[in-house]
């Protein structure tokens, strides 16, 4: 892209393309350089499941990822949530979301029968 660039400011430079053609093309040229915006919104619309079976409570919790990610540094300072993640770091969940992984990252089935679940789904 940096090439297409340099040219569109060569052409100004020679009085073959104006100011404003020139910022439309090059904004059209970033524009198309960026695709993996699209590819992170529908990422983002996706949900982090939180499935806890303990002592014959079961917790379902499914948060939008877009809520998770704007969260981010509060969630870590919340007692409940280290307690019902069964040690899970929650970095790793987030540096799980930061690299848009899909699936299980926390499966956990403990000797005494309880069981944590993250799944990005």
């Amino acid at each position: 892209m940096e090439n297409e660039i340099m040219k569109v400011l060569e052409l100004v430079q020679e009085g073959k393309l104006s100011n404003s053609e020139a910022a439309e093309i090059i904004s059209t040229l970033k524009e198309e350089a960026a695709p993996s915006a699209v590819g992170s919104d529908s990422y983002m619309s996706k949900s982090l499941k939180i499935i806890v079976d303990s002592d014959g409570d079961k917790v379902n919790v499914n948060l939008p990822l877009k809520l998770v990610k704007s969260l981010h540094g509060a969630i870590e300072n919340i007692p409940a949530v280290q307690e019902h993640l069964g040690g899970a770091d929650i970095n790793l969940i987030l540096d799980a979301i930061s690299n848009n992984v899909e699936g299980p990252i926390v499966d956990v089935d403990s000797a005494n029968g309880e069981i944590v679940k993250i799944v990005i789904e």
